[in-house]
């Protein structure tokens, strides 16, 4: 049915015991396609804090290749937002999946893993080594 009306299946990144769709299946039912990263804390009721590392990350880079081959316009959320970590990830995931980062991508990049390291966090730096 969402093929038919042309409706796009939101595949998510989300806790596993919540029983949502963690690292979601390629479904594809329309000419557009949402991956949606809501964070893996499972700690309390605190999804969105949480900051992906790399590894976490990386089985997505594929997935969204797949994707991109399967439809014409492709949105990627995080939603990790607690802190920052959203603007991070999407930035680091951005670069992983081949795209150059503007100077002021690179700079807020740059900004947000040092605010985050200085707040106890440690983002990982091998996509854009600071």
């Amino acid at each position: 049915m969402l093929k038919h009306y042309n409706i796009a299946a939101v595949m998510t990144d989300s806790p596993e015991k919540e029983n949502l769709q963690y690292l979601s299946d390629v479904i594809v039912t329309a000419d557009h396609s949402i991956v949606r990263f809501h964070g893996r804390n499972t700690k309390g009721h605190y999804w969105y804090n949480y900051l992906y590392s790399e590894q976490e990350l990386k089985p997505w880079v594929e997935k969204v290749d797949q994707i991109r081959k399967q439809t014409r316009i492709l949105s990627v959320y995080f939603n990790n937002h607690y802190g920052g970590k959203a603007i991070v990830n999407a930035l680091q995931f951005k670069a992983m999946t081949g795209h150059l980062l503007s100077e002021i991508e690179t700079n807020a990049l740059e900004h947000a893993e040092k605010y985050l390291s200085n707040h106890g966090l440690n983002p990982y730096s091998a996509v854009y080594p600071s």
